[in-house]
């Protein structure tokens, strides 16, 4: 199966849609069919006393994520809507870069379920946070 789209698409319709990356916080570094990378870059002006990336900083890259996991192999499904989200904080985000792993783990008839790690850049081994993300995709969807 081959990704439904690519880096440069995404990126492009994120700039328009979204806040998030227009703010040059986040940008997708990489699309295959399942899976992402996406980088939110460190910004001192946005950090918690003593340094710390937000929780809600990490939960919104996860949303992102997953919700561009579902470009990957459905094309660009702007009322793809997230339906469940859990995240986990592994250990404090503190000193730079965050990187978000996405991987597509399952697509059933109306949803799409994946996961999201998130690391420090340079700290893989030490992940800081992992989201479970769930999908629904709208009914006008080919194959649904």
């Amino acid at each position: 199966m081959s990704p439904q789209v690519t880096v440069e698409e995404v990126n492009d319709y994120l700039a328009e849609v979204g806040s998030f990356v227009r703010s040059n916080s986040v940008v997708v570094e990489s699309v295959d069919a399942g899976t992402v990378q996406a980088r939110w870059r460190y910004n001192p002006e946005v950090l918690r006393p003593g340094g710390y990336i937000s929780g809600p900083t990490l939960f919104s890259v996860a949303d992102l994520v997953g919700w561009v996991l579902c470009f990957t192999t459905e094309g660009i499904v702007p009322m793809a809507v997230t339906w469940d989200l859990h995240i986990t904080f592994l250990r404090p985000a503190k000193g730079g870069d965050v990187i978000a792993r996405g991987r597509q783990l399952k697509r059933g008839r109306n949803l799409i379920y994946g996961d999201v790690e998130m690391f420090i850049d340079g700290a893989e081994d030490k992940p800081v946070a992992h989201a479970t993300v769930t999908y629904a995709l709208p009914k006008e969807v080919p194959g649904t």
